[in-house]
């Protein structure tokens, strides 16, 4: 693969770690506003336990998602950082 490559692959791989970042950072405000939602969906009242189930799956949710995202990432910029020492050491 060019250098070219690697390095774009590198600056998208870098992107999708910070994107998961911001996922898993914004989990709880995700969660929160998803019960405001259903409060307000619902005309101002809701069951307590599920006000409570909602607000922890979307949080669950957006940080299982942010991790993957971030996991995949950052070993897509370990693996892109690794070829482009490998193609420097080679022109050396």
């Amino acid at each position: 693969m060019s250098k070219k490559m690697v390095g774009v692959f590198l600056v998208f791989m870098c992107f999708l770690f910070i994107i998961g970042l911001v996922l898993i950072f914004s989990a709880p405000s995700s969660g929160q506003n998803a019960g405001t939602n259903a409060i307000w969906k619902r005309g101002g009242s809701i069951d307590t336990w599920e006000y409570q189930q909602i607000i922890e799956s979307t949080t669950s949710a957006y940080r299982t998602g942010g991790l993957v995202i971030s996991l995949v990432g950052g070993f897509g910029m370990l693996l892109s950082g690794y070829a482009l020492f490998k193609e420097n050491i080679r022109t050396a």
